[in-house]
């Protein structure tokens, strides 16, 4: 709702303009998550155009979460044991990636950027066996035993919704720093160790906007 709100004033305030070149955008950031009940971090990144002196971008988004750098165990309670354990800790990761609308208003005198982005697209998370628990017993493949091992509920995937708020500073600048807030969910998730897989994130990162040219050929303020 908060994204529908500022892209209608940004739009509204700039119908009557005239038509206006685009440009690029691309931006890295790290984020760190508060999802499932436990913390976790991983890169983010967004590329498209920016459109209407960058109060529109369009483009696509993702993020990652990498499990090797999350060191969250989940413990997995076996009835029947497995290479002689009767529990086993498991570790989680995962992504999404989708379309991105960010509207967005510049505020030249304090050289800031606020928008509001907002990505739908599709992701999951999931659960699978670490170190030597990945050597199975039989030679079968580790994603094998982590099906079997959770009755098919090791990983779920769904329609993801990620939105917030984002400041951009230095908006003058090719290169400027970012913070964001955002909420990030998957709907519908549903696994062994969460049935639901959604939490509010914070980022901080760079942005690349090259400055567009004016027809006397300066760069455009």
């Amino acid at each position: 709702m908060l994204q529908m709100i500022v892209l209608h004033v940004i739009l509204t305030n700039t119908a009557a303009a005239e038509e206006r070149p685009t440009t690029a955008f691309v931006s890295l950031g790290w984020r760190g998550y508060a999802m499932a009940d436990h913390l976790s971090q991983g890169p983010a990144f967004a590329a498209g155009a920016s459109l209407l002196h960058d109060r529109l971008r369009v483009g696509l988004a993702g993020t990652s979460r990498p499990g090797p750098i999350n060191p969250a165990t989940f413990p997995l309670a076996l009835d029947t044991p497995y290479k002689g354990q009767d529990t086993l800790q498991l570790r989680s990761d995962g992504g999404t990636t989708g379309l991105l609308i960010e509207a967005g208003l510049p505020l030249a005198q304090a050289k800031l950027r606020v928008s509001a982005p907002l990505m739908l697209g599709y992701g999951g998370y999931g659960f699978y066996l670490v170190g030597e628990d990945r050597e199975t017993p039989d030679g079968r493949k580790p994603s094998a035993w982590e099906d079997e091992l959770l009755a098919g509920a090791d990983s779920a995937f769904g329609i993801v919704l990620d939105g917030g708020l984002q400041v951009a500073f230095g908006a003058d600048r090719l290169v400027r720093p970012t913070v964001a807030a955002r909420y990030h969910a998957v709907l519908g998730y549903e696994a062994t160790y969460a049935d639901r897989y959604a939490g509010p994130s914070v980022e901080v990162g760079i942005e690349i906007v090259p400055r567009r040219r004016t027809p006397s050929g300066e760069s455009e303020e």
